[in-house]
């Protein structure tokens, strides 16, 4: 290896955690990882904002809780309440992801920047559902910001914001 020649290692698609190429499974998650290997930083940190969508998405509580850093964590949601929630917004999601139905979601227009152990992402999200059964169809701007800590991306902030219904 040259001078200056970073390594770049590998990423799991579910989870976000550093995982060797000769890997078949990933150590954390044990997602089968033979042909899903994520090579570059800002992968492993789609891999784990995608893995916090797809945890609502199954309704389960414990994937989100495994993308976030607890310790740190806060989020302005575009659900009420609108203001910064702190500690009680895992345990707000997860009285919503009892009630939560037919979730489907696309996400559009990625930007990753990294920058050493941070990172900021941005996307738009399209996501509809049922809630309580009400029907739901939101299309909202998201900015996302994660650390790294032994390897492993978690996220710190999340500002979910709906664009308005006019659009």
């Amino acid at each position: 290896m040259e001078s200056g020649e970073m390594i770049i290692m590998p990423y799991c698609p579910k989870c976000g955690a550093e995982v060797s190429e000769s890997y078949n499974f990933c150590w954390r998650c044990g997602f089968s990882i033979r042909n899903f290997i994520v090579s570059t930083p800002e992968d492993a940190v789609r891999s784990v904002i995608i893995a916090r969508i797809e945890g609502i998405k199954s309704r389960d509580i414990n994937a989100v809780k495994r993308t976030i850093n607890e310790e740190n964590y806060t989020k302005f949601d575009d659900w009420p309440p609108f203001n910064r929630q702190e500690h009680d917004a895992l345990r707000r999601e997860a009285d919503a992801l009892r009630v939560l139905k037919e979730y489907n979601y696309k996400v559009d227009e990625w930007r990753i920047d990294i920058f050493d152990d941070a990172a900021v992402a941005s996307f738009i999200i399209n996501y509809n559902g049922q809630m309580r059964n009400r029907k739901f169809y939101i299309k909202s701007r998201v900015s996302v910001f994660l650390i790294r800590k032994n390897g492993e991306w978690r996220i710190v902030h999340e500002h979910w914001s709906r664009f308005p219904e006019s659009f």
